[in-house]
């Protein structure tokens, strides 16, 4: 579009200069003359764009906070002891992959990262799994499971086979050597839900719906062991005061 915009202003500017040297015809008693507009500087909206780009598919679990590209990503606070801290996409203009991630959270362990959570756009069920491979699927919610009495998980169309798409709340699992990947699904509107910890839910709101999930094989274990640490450091506290 800007380089057509471009295109055009040159031509004008260039009949604009072959009309300013023909001979000018006699104005007319009953005419006024009107000064031609001036030539507006048309907006670079290249320009407003930034030129670094942040790819998604670069962030790596096990890495040190120190090598997390702080331009992008912003700390935002620590939870239950000062070694378990979260980043979160502070620059998503710079994100590559903006047109369907939505929001990214990082979560370190003692400066490692463990965790990494990606809110989607859109739904990306089908492609994750022609990418991944064959999934463990997990149904909790009474609708989706009295649905499945009479209804498949899987089910054929247009000769490929794609999860069921009257089932509106589920979670994908890939199980691998050295990570865990999930990929929850929630079509529906969960407005009843209450968070537990409501500091938490700025970073990891159930109600979102397509949400996407790397982490490390002792995730759990680890967030256990900093939850532990953290009520004993408590008790400590009550037993001073």
């Amino acid at each position: 579009m800007i380089l057509k915009t471009h295109h055009i202003l040159s031509i004008l500017a260039f009949t604009l200069f072959i009309g300013s040297c023909s001979r000018p015809e006699p104005k007319k008693d009953d005419e006024e003359y009107v000064p031609p507009a001036p030539v507006e500087r048309v907006a670079d909206f290249e320009s407003d764009m930034p030129a670094y780009k942040f790819e998604f598919g670069s962030l790596a679990l096990n890495i040190n906070v120190k090598d997390l590209d702080h331009r992008v990503f912003k700390h935002f606070g620590h939870f239950y002891t000062e070694d378990y801290n979260i980043y979160r996409l502070d620059r998503v203009d710079y994100l590559a992959e903006s047109y369907f991630i939505d929001e990214v959270n990082l979560y370190f362990i003692d400066s490692l990262l463990v965790r990494i959570q990606a809110f989607l756009k859109e739904d990306k069920t089908d492609e994750f799994l022609r990418k991944y491979g064959s999934a463990k699927i997990s149904i909790d919610d009474y609708h989706n499971k009295t649905l499945l009495k009479t209804e498949k998980v899987v089910t054929k169309k247009n000769g490929k086979y794609t999860i069921n798409e009257k089932l509106d709340a589920y979670t994908l699992k890939w199980i691998r050597k050295d990570l865990d990947i999930s990929y929850q699904v929630s079509k529906k509107a969960d407005t009843g839900r209450i968070m537990q910890a409501q500091e938490l839910q700025a970073f990891n709101d159930k109600r979102q719906r397509y949400k996407l999930t790397f982490q490390t094989k002792d995730f759990e274990n680890q967030l256990a062991w900093v939850k532990w640490e953290s009520y004993q450091e408590s008790k400590k506290k009550q037993k001073t005061r």
